[in-house]
């Protein structure tokens, strides 16, 4: 359980970990790990740097991506969300020789349509933000859309510049480039535009060599003293108003160049020669490379090698020097180490994903062995039901509430395209023939009505509309004006069935486009003039992001309102289930209770019904176990007190229940021999149930010091027992004195009631044995089978005529840990009738009476010096020694039967097979 619980501890930091660095890593995260390059989605700028190092702006203006000279992707900025909702854009940008990013950014409103602040903003050599270099804010009086006032920010000399829009003059800012630059911007010079003139796009950074060009389709060249010169298109020039300039740019001579959708080409005019367009790219030239333009929202930037970088939605050219236009860049490679990265990350999070699964493995399998409590249960099985039942439902009623919704938008949309008769005077709308007409009389008087229809409801619903007003001539529809700042009046507009159904059938239609900006609803409707002729389109739009938040509002609300009514149900379900398991969890605790032994337990649950009854039950057959428990105790304590427990486990066995008939095992062990000395004349005097009561009362005195020392009571001898002691012999030998001792007192009880004393000899003999079963099948019985039990009887025996209560062999001194803690005396060796190798045996006297043991103390060295003279065969000295002994010590019975024999060796010699051993029978 500790090594599960320290591998699931383990495998959750690890998880963490994995987590965290997902989390970190987590705009990676996206990537494909297989996918080699990224196409581009929305382009609508570009620019190159010193280094050749090419950076566009993607993805509808959301995205701006670094792109080294090999087209491989180094970073992305990706533009945030206001704290409302609102978008960020970028409108255009530049990079100075440090490889710091300047940028203008435009916040929008929530649906995308309307300024709400713009910024010129620096970042990093590695993409990261560094600051905001000047900032301009928009309200209700300057009011702006899509576009905002500032225009073309560059970089010249160590400078950034870009311009300000201020409606009736144009001012233009530098400030420091570079990691040192701190300092806002400051203006440097302001040009006063012409009357009723309004500024598109601007360049140049040098008084008179400064160009801009307006919204009715001119370019001026600005001077020092603040004047403007029209430099196209000038009188005479073979050039229609509806030749409008788009995407101006200075070269690095000095040129203009420009697009002009109208004729489908980019052109580029000298100053000098104002009368000369020379066009640099058309379909026809871009054909001839093998490239195919579709003169369709395409921008275009001088690159700082002077070619000319071309930028459509989905793809990058280049204009060399000498005319020929490269194949088209339609995507961002990545990079080895942005692949590897994506490798490792989904690495990790596949790696994450299987640890989930090993710490479910742990906790199933490991910790909860395999169970799963009933709530658990109800959980994995209720949750996932209740969620897919919620989650069905909300996709039902939101799928319904957005169809109603869409048809509802539809409705709307087409009601608002045919309210635009009303709006748009058809025969005013003839009127407007040429961007020179841009912010006239005609253009502020549609814009003013279509404002006071849709821009002064502040409620949410009835904002994000897109207004376009179109004008139908001689088959082409025409822009004429719209909510984006951007567009010019008399850009071709595309044709479609759609519009084609309005301008030719004078039907109002609805229909759907995605672009790069959103994905769009739409309706449009017919303006007729006063003769009922068809000469303009009326279109209100709605980017489905708009309608989307208004989905999304709903959805929150139908996910809320379900999440609360689930938690809720939960709740309850939860309750409910903890209420009918806590009589459960009282069920189980008590039979848990039972299952350790706690027979008394006793099962209480009062709810009255089906547990309650299974409670009653429990009790019963608790009360039943009980009982036959108490059966099963008491014959296990019987039976051990014929088969004791450790000779069970010396065979290895649990119980009785598994020995057989052969089990045996070979040991090691201190083999005791105990017996009443004279019991045969003692049990003459007494009767078969005296005799019983004296043994039974006798070895239930004595028994205990043998269980006490480990030892093991192996059988009972009629008036003794014999025991084995597997452990240290020096317990067996303390067993020994222990009872030597014990008998002393047990004689003087005796004594107080009139019986005669009894005394006893013990053997202690150490030595392998063989302890097994023996018998036949209908009768077993455990015994011992070794040469070792004979000779610890033949000690016994011989304790008697030894004048010793307990005899020892020298296997059991040489076993003692603690020899020098016990009182003995060597023997010497005795030659036993019957057995062929003499014995080495000593007396052990420690538990004798005290003034036979103190007599045995003071003798001990000259008793042992004469065993030595006798074993040498110095019977005389032996003799002597003996008598000394005797003299001191009267009842040393091994002194005088050591003494009578000296005597006899010494008087009449020893036999010719005397070995030094004393004979005893």
């Amino acid at each position: 359980m500790k090594k599960s619980i320290a591998a699931l501890l383990l495998v959750l930091l690890l998880l963490g970990a994995a987590g965290t660095y997902l989390s970190l890593h987590r705009d990676s995260f996206t990537l494909w790990p297989f996918n080699k390059s990224m196409p581009f989605d929305g382009l609508s700028k570009a620019v190159s740097d010193y280094q050749n190092n090419l950076f566009v702006i993607d993805n509808a203006k959301k995205t701006i991506h670094k792109l080294n000279s090999q087209g491989v992707l180094e970073f992305s900025i990706t533009s945030e969300t206001g704290k409302n909702g609102e978008v960020y854009r970028f409108n255009d940008m530049a990079v100075d020789d440090q490889g710091y990013l300047y940028t203008i950014r435009t916040l929008l409103d929530p649906y995308g349509i309307a300024v709400k602040s713009e910024q010129i903003v620096r970042y990093k050599p590695d993409g990261q933000f560094d600051r905001s270099l000047f900032t301009e804010e928009y309200d209700s009086q300057t009011k702006r859309y899509r576009l905002g006032s500032l225009r073309n920010v560059q970089v010249r000399e160590g400078m950034v510049y870009f311009f300000n829009d201020e409606v009736h003059q144009l001012t233009l800012y530098q400030a420091p480039v570079g990691e040192a630059s701190s300092s806002e911007p400051k203006s440097v010079y302001t040009i006063k535009l012409p009357e009723n003139k309004y500024v598109s796009e601007a360049d140049g950074y040098k008084p008179g060599e400064i160009y801009y060009s307006t919204r009715s389709g001119e370019i001026y060249r600005a001077f020092s003293d603040g004047r403007s010169e029209l430099v196209y298109p000038l009188p005479g020039l073979d050039r229609t108003r509806r030749n409008f300039p788009e995407s101006l740019h200075l070269d690095i001579q000095g040129r203009l160049i420009f697009i002009d959708f109208n004729s489908k080409s980019i052109s580029r005019l000298d100053p000098k020669q104002p009368y000369i367009i020379e066009g640099l790219v058309n379909e026809d030239k871009a054909k001839a490379s093998g490239v195919e333009l579709a003169f369709d929202a395409t921008n275009s930037s001088i690159a700082q090698d002077g070619s000319l970088i071309i930028v459509e939605s989905a793809q990058i050219n280049r204009r060399l020097s000498d005319g020929t236009i490269t194949p088209s860049l339609v995507e961002a490679l990545y990079s080895e180490a942005t692949r590897t990265k994506a490798i490792i990350l989904w690495s990790i999070a596949i790696a994450g994903i299987l640890l989930l699964l090993y710490v479910i493995k742990i906790v199933f399998f490991n910790l909860l062995q395999r169970r799963l409590p009933l709530m658990m249960k109800q959980i994995i099985i209720l949750v996932p039901v209740i969620a897919v039942s919620m989650i069905l439902l909300s996709t039902v009623i939101y799928t319904s509430f957005s169809k109603k919704m869409e048809e509802e938008t539809f409705s709307e949309l087409l009601l608002l395209a045919k309210n635009g008769q009303n709006l748009i005077d058809g025969d005013k709308l003839e009127s407007l023939s040429s961007p020179l007409d841009y912010n006239g009389i005609v253009y502020q008087s549609f814009r003013k009505k279509i404002q006071a229809v849709f821009d002064n409801n502040e409620q949410d619903d009835n904002q994000g509309f897109y207004k376009a007003v179109y004008k139908y001539e001689n088959g082409v529809i025409y822009r004429i004006l719209e909510d984006d700042d951007g567009m010019h009046m008399f850009n071709p507009f595309l044709q479609t069935p759609e519009n084609q159904q309005v301008v030719l059938q004078g039907k109002p239609s609805k229909g759907q486009w995605q672009d790069f900006s959103g994905e769009w609803r739409y309706a449009i409707a017919p303006i007729f003039n006063s003769a009922g002729k068809i000469v303009g389109v009326f279109e209100t739009s709605k980017n489905l992001d708009g309608i989307l938040k208004h989905r999304q509002t709903v959805l929150q609300s139908i996910i809320r309102n379900i999440a609360f009514i689930s938690i809720g149900l939960l709740l309850v379900l939860f309750l409910m289930t903890y209420v009918l398991l806590s009589s459960i969890r009282k069920l189980r605790n008590s039979v848990g209770e039972i299952a350790k032994g706690n027979w008394d337990t006793i099962v209480t649950i009062n709810t009255r019904d089906e547990v309650s009854d299974l409670g009653d039950s429990v009790n019963t057959m608790a009360a039943r176990i009980r009982d036959y428990i108490t059966k099963v105790e008491n014959f296990s304590q019987s039976y051990y007190r014929f088969v004791p427990q450790q000779f069970l486990r010396f065979l290895n066995k649990e119980s009785i229940l598994d020995v057989e008939l052969g089990d045996q095992v070979e040991q090691n062990m201190s083999i005791l021999i105990f017996n009443i000395r004279g019991f045969y004349q003692l049990s003459k005097r007494l009767s078969p149930e005296e005799n019983f009561n004296f043994v039974n009362s006798f070895l239930k005195r004595f028994g205990p010091y043998v269980r006490n020392h480990q030892g093991l009571m192996n059988k009972y001898l009629g008036a003794g027992f014999m025991a084995l002691f597997p452990n240290q012999a020096d317990e067996a030998l303390r067993a020994c004195i222990e009872m030597r001792k014990e008998l002393d007192i047990y004689n003087s009880h005796r004594a107080k009631v009139g019986y005669m004393p009894v005394d006893f000899g013990i053997g202690l003999h150490k030595g392998p044995l063989r302890l097994g079963i023996i018998g036949e099948e209908q009768r077993l019985e455990g015994n011992v089978i070794s040469d070792g039990v004979n000779l610890a009887t033949m000690l016994e025996k011989m304790t008697e005529p030894l004048g010793a209560s307990i005899l020892i062999t020298d296997y059991v001194v040489q076993s003692l840990e603690q020899a020098d803690g016990f009182h003995y005396r060597n023997l010497g060796l005795i030659q036993v009738e019957g057995v062929k190798e003499p014995l080495h045996l000593f007396d052990v006297y420690q538990g004798d009476p005290d003034t036979i043991r103190t007599l045995k103390d003071k003798t001990k060295a000259l008793f042992e010096q004469a065993v030595t003279y006798y074993q040498v065969g110095r019977f005389y000295d032996a003799r002597e020694a003996f008598l000394m002994v005797i003299k001191q010590n009267r009842q040393d019975k091994a002194a005088q039967l050591y003494f009578y024999i000296c005597d006899e060796y010494f008087q009449n010699g020893t036999t010719a097979e005397w070995n030094g051993t004393l004979s005893v029978s």
